[in-house]
């Protein structure tokens, strides 16, 4: 099935109060999440449309679908996969009184950028956080290792580094600073 990209709302013919169910397909566009980049899979993802007429002329439209976020788990970088659930609604509702219309950012004139709505609702149901699991444990900061493999992994304490000027202090036996190596 052939992505949509636009629809002409007017070319819907629908009355005031009339209501359709649509089912359509979205190209979704790749983000960059923490300089990662992250897929939508599928890319092209099957979307269901509900447009109400509205007596007072306009519409409430409706977005909704499933999809899965393929890319790093932002605390280990290991490949991983998140659910997105998006369930978004806009109205476009021309009135005289501008303090009463509703401008919808995806609407102009009488169509409907499906495709920019469909990719902006998706970013903004993304995760906070794309993880490979809840109490994934990341990687240790000093060599890098997985610490999902091994929680118990530790480094021995080296010496503190503001301190290194003071490891060439030297002294002799009675106790007085030694000039030198």
């Amino acid at each position: 099935m052939e992505p949509t990209d636009l629809i002409d709302l007017s070319g819907l013919r629908m009355s005031p109060g009339e209501g359709r169910r649509l089912d359509l397909t979205v190209l979704l566009d790749a983000v960059r999440l923490s300089e990662q980049g992250y897929a939508p899979d599928p890319d092209l993802q099957e979307v269901r449309l509900d447009i109400s007429r509205m007596l007072g002329g306009g519409y409430a439209l409706q977005l909704r679908f499933d999809t899965t976020i393929a890319g790093p788990c932002m605390r280990c970088l290991t490949p991983t996969r998140s659910e997105v659930e998006v369930d978004v609604r806009e109205l476009e509702q021309k009135k005289r009184d501008p303090e009463e219309q509703f401008d919808s950012d995806y609407v102009k004139g009488d169509e409907l950028d499906l495709h920019r709505w469909a990719n902006d609702s998706f970013v903004f149901s993304l995760p906070v956080r794309v993880l490979c699991r809840p109490d994934c444990l990341g990687l240790c900061p000093e060599c890098g290792k997985e610490l999902n493999d091994d929680p118990t992994h530790t480094h021995a304490k080296g010496p503190d580094p503001r301190m290194a000027a003071l490891s060439g202090i030297r002294f002799d036996e009675d106790g007085n600073l030694v000039q030198g190596p």
